[in-house]
């Protein structure tokens, strides 16, 4: 609440008028990355159940498994090779739908063993959040909680769905509308292993969905895989989200959080806006924390597909990629993932480890601006880059040679490669919305590619692909085989501190104070929801607001930049729930 040691009339006609205001957040289009939570975007299109990923699944970033030593004590399981697992997750007024990749090199059936002790998906929905160990006795076997749910979809019900929902959701919870589809991914088609795709009704887990009351609603969330690849040994080995014990099942203080995020999706992706200073650098500046994730989503490339020999799961070969853009420039930062990194100078930048970039600055989706056929290049203001990691070091004067044609003015585009330490490669590229051509405002529509070009031996050149967009090998030459991507809203930077040390809300004092023209400010959340910061002048109107999105459990810090601003007494809010803190700063130029 206010502090106000003035006594004046300005002060009390202010005061009178802040408190009479009510505030009612807004849904904001920014995704803010938070690796304490999986945050749930609101999706704005109803995904087809049938085990295929379609566009508006592909909008959406992968989330790993995090870890593969699992049980009390974790025991390893396959080593990580053979098994990995990923996952991506949306919710509307109705129903919240999961896609999730199981990523196995042996499938193996063994109906007559219970469902967690073969190839499996198990899914933890705790709609309260209420983290209870359990609803009757504390002791593991008793079960859950009434209001926590587990479900384990095993491989073997594949073709056999619709009359499994009795074997999967058991016969104390109401599944109907629920749908839920397996298909096989072969060699030919991606990582192998098998897509689970599943719709279950809110209302059925006991979550409301209506109104305004769900955006920002914390859920407790776990997945986990189950792996057997002999059938006489049962299970060999699980991978999950969040926890490691393997008592989730009867415990779900062990369980995760998940947001039903404010984030909305459907079959373009957004890329945000930030009015951070970027510097390029090979190193992830906090801004990119608020981009929208974009993950390759195809691991067979080619006319027809074929197998990538290089690596055959995605912790060994993966690639992230985070844009952002301001008034002036378009910045991407991709994280790549590479068990294995080769060079080879003497080689065509895309016949080795590289990633490449495409844009289309008017998202015309022209095939070619002259001829149609393949190989006859790209149309005016369509644009393909290639960075390969042999560029490390030597980034200087490689913009050509990367592939900017000569109608780019590239005056002011910049690139850096550094190496990451677990093994890959970052990629940080800056270009000019001047030289691309594209209007940097807020709705403005680009067509969007990302590709990874992967090989392990020098003597055999590229040896996989794998895209964000589509599987054809024609991107080079044709646009309209890429996406959609549009310019939004304004996303403040914001850092997060001590993810899981916050046990109640609070708003620091900013610093400095007074300030010219920038300051920060730290906030505490102790509870995972829906955040405003907001800054207000004497007269009680707002001038900025600095957060307003889903925030995890932490400490947090916002910058204010008040250059266009004059100098005076200037108040900032913090409301998060039912909470709301007030300081104020003073600003003296």
């Amino acid at each position: 609440m206010f502090n106000i040691g003035e006594d004046n009339m300005t002060m009390r006609k202010f005061l009178l008028l802040f408190l009479s205001l009510v505030f009612v957040a807004s849904i904001s289009q920014a995704k803010i990355v938070n690796d304490t939570v999986y945050q749930i975007p609101k999706t704005k299109i109803v995904p087809v159940i049938d085990g295929i990923e379609d566009a508006v699944w592909k909008t959406l970033d992968w989330n790993l498994q995090r870890t593969y030593n699992v049980g009390d004590p974790p025991t390893p399981t396959d080593s990580g090779e053979g098994l990995s697992g990923m996952s991506k997750v949306m919710w509307d007024a109705t129903n919240i739908y999961l896609l999730f990749y199981s990523v196995d090199d042996v499938i193996m059936e063994i109906p007559a063993n219970a469902t967690w002790n073969q190839d499996a998906i198990e899914m933890y929905f705790d709609g309260d959040n209420s983290k209870v160990a359990n609803g009757v006795l504390p002791d593991p076997g008793d079960g859950l909680a009434p209001g926590d749910y587990q479900f384990t979809v095993p491989h073997f019900v594949k073709g056999n769905e619709a009359l499994s929902h009795r074997l999967v959701f058991g016969a104390g919870f109401d599944s109907t509308g629920v749908e839920f589809k397996i298909v096989d991914v072969g060699e030919t088609k991606g990582f192998p292993g098998w897509m689970l795709e599943v719709k279950i009704p809110l209302q059925n887990l006991g979550i409301d969905g209506s109104g305004i009351t769900a955006p920002g609603l914390s859920i407790g969330f776990e997945l986990q895989q189950d792996e057997a690849d002999v059938a006489a040994t049962g299970r060999k080995g699980m991978s999950k989200w969040w926890h490691h014990s393997n008592n989730s099942w009867t415990n779900a203080a062990l369980w995760g959080d998940a947001i039903l995020s404010t984030r909305e999706v459907d079959s373009t992706l957004v890329i945000n806006k930030t009015n951070a200073t970027i510097n390029v650098d090979g190193v992830m500046d906090a801004a990119y924390k608020n981009a929208n994730r974009v993950t390759t989503n195809l691991f067979r490339v080619g006319d027809p597909p074929t197998a990538e020999v290089a690596d055959t799961d995605p912790l060994n070969s993966f690639v992230t990629a985070y844009p952002l853009y301001d008034a002036n420039n378009y910045y991407v930062f991709f994280d790549v993932t590479d068990a294995v990194i080769t060079d080879i100078p003497t080689n065509a930048t895309w016949n080795q480890d590289a990633v490449e970039f495409y844009i289309d600055t008017d998202n015309s989706k022209t095939k070619n601006g002259v001829l149609p056929d393949p190989g006859d290049g790209l149309a005016p203001g369509d644009i393909q880059v290639t960075f390969s990691h042999y560029f490390k070091g030597s980034e200087v004067g490689r913009l050509r040679q990367s592939g900017f044609p000569a109608a780019v003015d590239t005056t002011g585009f910049a690139f850096k490669i550094t190496d990451k330490a677990e093994g890959g490669y970052y990629i940080e590229l800056k270009m000019t919305m001047a030289g691309l051509g594209i209007d940097p405002a807020e709705g403005t529509m680009i067509g969007f590619e990302v590709q990874m070009d992967n090989s392990n031996l020098a003597s055999a050149g590229r040896q996989g692909m794998q895209k964000w967009w589509h599987n054809s090998n024609n991107s080079w030459t044709d646009a309209s085989l890429w996406g959609s991507a549009k310019l939004g809203s304004l996303v403040t930077a914001v850092q997060q501190k001590n993810p899981s040390v916050a046990t109640e809300f609070a708003l620091g004092k900013n610093y400095p104070n007074p300030f010219n023209p920038s300051t920060k400010i730290d906030y505490t959340i102790a509870k995972a929801g829906l955040v405003k910061l907001t800054v207000y002048n004497l007269l009680g109107k707002e001038i900025a607001t600095l957060v307003n999105g889903v925030k995890g459990v932490g400490t947090y810090t916002a910058d204010f930049n008040a250059a266009n601003l004059s100098s005076g007494v200037y108040f900032y809010k913090l409301q998060a729930g039912n909470t709301i803190l007030t300081n104020k700063m003073v600003l003296l130029k």
